[in-house]
């Protein structure tokens, strides 16, 4: 099945592209397709752990299971402030 993943911030300039569309098995779950990621982009292999998933706009933990054609985000954490 595809998903789609938009990268935010910093991760577009890592990866050269804002929104990736890739295959993972049927039934994959939000930890699959951050280890597939890793897999084909393996500049964000060290950045995973780090990463806030969204999934169709709303925070998932790692083992919620993703449907075909879902829109998955990507975003590093964010620092800043005084």
């Amino acid at each position: 099945m595809m998903v789609q993943v938009r990268l935010f911030a910093g991760l577009r300039g890592l990866v050269g592209d804002r929104d990736i569309d890739i295959e993972v098995p049927a039934g994959a779950t939000v930890e699959a397709l951050r280890r597939r990621l890793a897999e084909e982009y393996r500049v964000l292999g060290p950045l995973m752990p780090t990463l806030v998933v969204a999934v169709s706009e709303e925070v998932q933990p790692l083992d919620r299971v993703l449907a075909d054609g879902e829109h998955v985000d990507l975003i590093p954490p964010i620092s800043g402030g005084r």
